[in-house]
């Protein structure tokens, strides 16, 4: 099938901005040059932001929550940035967050867990859990109400978020829903198919995350522990939207993390968009994913 003109488009914006080459530098170099990508010139009003410093287990996490506007008490949604757990921040996904907030009218805490190789596995998930932790613990005291929790990610943001959902299940800790967008769920030993068949031409190739996993995880006695996929118990875990793209390495991996939800008994809404990775917020499929997203995360935190 031929690529629409909007995946086109951002095919070769990724290819102007040298992020198809992101793995052939150090991490800290491509780590700044994604930081001078152009931010959304009109920033999606929320009520407030609030930039904060949490202690967690291993030291500071540093975090960002964005009120929406408005008096009531918010229902709240931890989310966690997508970058192949090496790469990108809160910053990056700014935008996201509000359009978030704004769509959801849920207070939403974004996560800056700490990235590999720096921090390898499982350095991200403790903070990914303990930021959550914290905000159930304390979200009053801006507003909102920590047991109407949701968790949301992108990519590696949705594998962060995927890992949270069962560790809280397993805590006995209720949540309300988890939705993520082309998540990581399996370390590429696994070697699904899709990532044979999507593993160059469409921005993330199979190379890159290959690239990623292997400065996030390199012992494979730890392969199994790493992979949400491989988790042998699927059942009582929240509500959940699972959204992957077409022309995507992980697009297997995601759909069978569905598949899995769904033979456990748990509601899962599954989608598949002719997309590439990366598409969520931005571009009309974008637009109309986000939609749906926001509808289904609104719809179980106010239940």
């Amino acid at each position: 099938m031929a690529l629409s003109k909007e995946v086109q488009a951002g095919i070769d914006f990724a290819e102007q901005m040298g992020f198809t080459k992101m793995h052939l530098s150090p991490p800290t170099k491509t780590r700044t040059m994604m930081a001078q990508a152009p931010k959304s010139p009109n920033p999606t009003e929320v009520g407030n932001v609030i930039n904060k410093v949490i202690i967690g287990t291993q030291g500071d996490i540093s975090i960002r929550l964005y009120i929406p506007k408005g008096n009531d008490t918010f229902p709240v949604i931890s989310f966690f940035h997508g970058g192949g757990f090496v790469l990108m921040s809160i910053d990056t996904h700014d935008e996201i967050c509000r359009q978030i907030c704004s769509n959801t009218n849920a207070i939403v805490m974004s996560v800056e867990y700490k990235l590999a190789p720096e921090n390898p596995f499982p350095a991200g998930n403790i903070d990914s859990l303990d930021a959550t932790k914290w905000l159930i613990k304390n979200v009053i005291n801006f507003g909102g109400d920590g047991t109407k929790l949701a968790v949301v990610g992108d990519s590696a943001g949705g594998y962060m978020a995927l890992d949270v959902a069962q560790k809280l299940r397993d805590e006995n800790i209720e949540l309300k829903a988890q939705m993520v967008a082309y998540p990581v769920t399996d370390h590429y030993s696994s070697n699904h198919h899709s990532w044979e068949e999507n593993k160059e031409g469409y921005i993330l190739s199979a190379e890159i995350m290959k690239w990623f996993w292997d400065n996030f995880i390199t012992d494979a006695s730890k392969f199994e522990s790493a992979s949400p996929l491989r988790t042998k118990d699927f059942s009582n875990l929240a509500p959940a939207m699972i959204m992957t793209c077409n022309y995507d390495p992980l697009r297997d991996e995601g759909k069978a993390y569905a598949d899995k939800l769904k033979n456990a008994g748990v509601e899962t809404i599954y989608e598949n968009y002719e997309n590439v990775h990366g598409f969520f917020g931005t571009g009309e499929m974008g637009q109309e994913a986000m939609r749906k997203a926001c509808e289904f995360l609104k719809e179980k935190l106010n239940n």
